[in-house]
């Protein structure tokens, strides 16, 4: 089904609107982190990774190869710092996954990109989901024993069952959504719409405010992507 504005927003208008949904992220970003911190420099790390991973979904979701796996590895990294002292351990785990498969992007979407220098959206090889798998499998396995020593350090905000089983759930979906997104699956950002919801209460319940706005942002910028990578699918099928 074609929908005329994205088509707008992801043809003709593509441009103009990376602008305005970015200035907007950051203009959100910057309010809630500063009226929801003491602008210390662990707050100000906070706001700088947010940035990074708005500049990273943004070149993702229309198929830019170096820039958004570049800026996704920069931004993982970062995440993976912020959940830990967030006390939110399936969303600090997470970005360690992320991080190898944004490396891997750099290669494989190189490998399968049209005309314009863009990704193409297919199916792709499997041999990642055992790596998945496995990472799924040896995370959960020492979940237990990473959140009681965010325990033991005093970090985690609450012990609520309910914040724990958010934390797997977000750590399950996100690795999902991140190995189908890098496979070039549009599904992905069924996913990733998803996940955000999940990382938005997450994040709530961590009290981590600047986070919790940015999975809003992401989810604005997930429709665009889920229409962008399907209407580039259907182009391309052979």
């Amino acid at each position: 089904m074609r929908i005329a504005l994205l088509d707008k927003l992801t043809g003709e208008w593509a441009k103009p609107w990376i602008i305005i949904w970015f200035t907007a992220g950051v203009a959100a970003l910057f309010t809630t982190f500063w009226r929801t911190t003491e602008h210390a420099g662990l707050d100000w790390f906070y706001f700088g990774v947010s940035i990074i991973g708005l500049l990273c979904v943004a070149a993702l979701s229309f198929r830019r190869n170096i820039a958004g796996n570049g800026f996704g590895m920069a931004a993982t990294a970062g995440e993976s710092y912020v959940q830990w002292t967030a006390g939110s351990v399936g969303l600090m785990l997470t970005p360690i996954y992320n991080f190898f498969t944004h490396l891997y992007g750099l290669y494989y979407w190189s490998k399968n990109t049209d005309g314009d220098g863009n990704m193409i959206p297919k199916s792709a090889n499997k041999w990642i989901w055992l790596v998945t798998i496995a990472f799924i499998v040896v995370g959960l396995l020492f979940f237990n024993t990473i959140n009681a020593k965010m325990a033991e350090l005093g970090i985690l905000p609450t012990t609520d069952d309910k914040f724990y089983w958010l934390n797997v759930a977000a750590f399950v979906v996100a690795i999902t959504a991140q190995t189908t997104m890098i496979l070039r699956y549009s599904l992905n950002w069924w996913l990733w719409l998803l996940s955000n919801f999940i990382w938005l209460f997450v994040n709530l319940m961590s009290e981590n405010y600047i986070f919790a706005i940015q999975t809003l942002i992401y989810q604005v910028n997930a429709v665009i992507g889920l229409y962008e990578w399907y209407r580039s699918e259907s182009q391309h099928k052979v």
